[in-house]
């Protein structure tokens, strides 16, 4: 049996500032039609077109984060299977159809988590079940609907192929479409703008990231986890770039004065995490590691969002280009999904951040990230590093299971001591 003792999380000041932000940006994207602005929702890493219109965008992913975090994630759930979904269908789907469910046949789910109707729905196809997402809401809203397949690549050989594929697309379907909803020219001196502030935001954002790498670290996966809002989805807006300047300013103090993300004496264990952060239950989670005294340091989704901001190029001939080549073969984003590309990154991460064990996270609606069982075999074969999976979901609370959570963190530290003891 694992000894616990007593261990309190201590949370970043800076965090508490994202909140207001979040909100802020949900309360505008309500309002827009009442202005009279054009709204798009999107999903896929596609928003920064409809961004550089000047129209207000949800983003599919983020919204499942706001929807989880002002507990209603549930309600919403069920106001979808009342109209018809399935369990087993993707949550962040399930989402969307229950909040349509609400607007069209007024289902009872709190206010604030219902969207205006989009006048563009934008996919951005990186699995199977966005072509369902799309195909659901426009035969529940009648909504324009624009496709841009961006598929994960099997071999990194199928880079260059994928990215003009996918450049193609944004120039002769995306593009023209927001240019006939927005009845104008598409806004490439906008689009340079965000690219401006998104490169700033991941510099100073990727400076932060170093602070992982101290033992003991002054913050977690989870504070990172609730600060990619300002890099991600609320790109190119003024509070971006204050926020991280805030965030490496208060890292450096901890680092200066040793003060660590866990009281009293810092973690006993670094932890990998892998895949989704489960938005509805970080509470939980961190509650769960902090108990141990183990703390989430770094994984492959938190990692995903523009990993090389020295690529990022405002002044790019070509922008498009510029942008799907962050996707691929510069930024080569699109590897974390692919096992051969998961296999080196996360390896890479262990060695750097000095990690003891993994946690791959295992969605039960949602099967993309593929070859888990095979990246922590490997890994444990090759480093020496044990991992366990555990299954849950990031918003349905009846697909997580605290008893399975606490008996697989258990195993894991049990392992790690033993071998520490060897």
């Amino acid at each position: 049996m694992v000894e616990k003792k007593e261990y309190k999380l201590n949370r970043l000041e800076t965090t508490k500032l994202i909140g207001p932000m979040v909100d802020k940006h949900w309360a505008e994207l309500r309002e827009a039609k009442e202005h009279g602005e054009k709204v798009a929702w999107c999903s896929g890493p596609l928003f920064i077109f409809p961004y550089a219109m000047g129209m207000k965008c949800h983003f599919m992913a983020g919204y499942a984060a706001y929807c989880a975090g002002r507990k209603a994630g549930d309600q919403v759930l069920e106001a979808a299977e009342a109209d018809g979904e399935l369990m087993d269908t993707c949550s962040y789907h399930r989402l969307h159809t229950g909040m349509a469910a609400a607007i069209l046949r007024g289902r009872p789910v709190r206010k604030e988590v219902i969207l205006p109707i989009p006048d563009l729905l934008i996919t951005g196809r990186l699995c199977t079940e966005m072509a369902h997402y799309a195909e659901a809401l426009y035969r529940r809203l009648k909504i324009p609907v624009v496709a841009v397949d961006i598929p994960p690549p099997r071999r990194k050989e199928d880079l260059p192929r994928l990215e003009r594929f996918v450049v193609r697309q944004i120039k002769e379907s995306l593009i023209p479409a927001l240019e006939k909803v927005c009845g104008k020219e598409f806004d490439e001196e906008e689009m340079r703008r965000i690219l401006r502030v998104l490169k700033k935001a991941t510099t100073l954002r990727n400076q932060c990231w170093e602070f992982f790498k101290l033992k003991p670290t002054p913050w977690t996966l989870w504070d990172y986890g609730v600060s990619i809002a300002p890099v991600f989805y609320m790109m190119g807006k003024p509070e971006t770039v204050p926020y991280y300047e805030k965030l490496l300013a208060e890292l450096k103090e901890r680092a200066a004065k040793k003060i660590p993300a866990i009281l009293p004496d810092g973690e006993k264990y670094r932890l990998y995490w892998d895949a989704w952060l489960p938005w509805a239950f970080l509470g939980m989670f961190i509650r769960k590691f902090v108990s141990y005294g183990a703390v989430p340091i770094c994984g492959r989704y938190p990692w995903e969002f523009f990993p090389h901001p020295e690529y990022i190029d405002p002044d790019a001939d070509d922008i498009v280009k510029n942008w799907v080549e962050l996707y691929y073969t510069k930024g080569h984003q699109a590897m974390v999904m692919m096992t051969e590309g998961a296999l080196e990154q996360i390896m890479e991460l262990v060695e750097e951040y000095s990690i003891d064990g993994l946690v791959m996270f295992a969605s039960k609606t949602c099967r993309a990230w593929v070859g888990q069982r095979e990246i922590v075999n490997e890994i444990e074969r090759r480093l020496g590093v044990p991992g366990v999976i555990i299954e849950a979901d990031m918003v349905d609370s009846r697909m997580v299971s605290e008893a399975q959570i606490e008996t697989r963190l258990q195993a894991l530290f049990e392992t790690i001591d033993a071998r520490r003891r060897r």
